[in-house]
């Protein structure tokens, strides 16, 4: 098997792992509009931060995501790869994700 097909068929898993679970699916969908910290993902998501903490470790190991730090706050966005941009799942992403849910 051409290891190209293999490493394909990885990164597909790991991305239906990550939109396998709801949250992290919203995670996504915020990230899709925007770079931010974990504290405006958290309040866009209507959970705590260490829930969202949570969700981005998972997808920051599966390299879905990325982050950088500016001072002490850590920004986070989905990662610069064409296989995870052009998704259709995150290019959906509904508009009221502009705004914080209240639960």
């Amino acid at each position: 098997m051409d290891p190209t097909w293999l490493e394909l068929a990885e990164k597909q898993a790991a991305l239906c792992r990550a939109f396998g679970n709801p949250r992290r699916l919203l995670i996504l969908w915020i990230l899709s509009k925007n770079e931010l910290p974990v504290h405006e993902i958290a309040a866009r998501a209507g959970s705590s931060l260490q829930n969202v903490s949570q969700h981005l470790s998972l997808l920051k190991r599966s390299k879905i995501v990325t982050s950088r730090r500016d001072g002490q706050t850590i920004y986070y966005k989905i990662a610069e790869n064409d296989y995870i941009e052009h998704c259709p799942a995150l290019l959906r992403a509904p508009d009221v994700l502009e705004k914080p849910i209240h639960d």
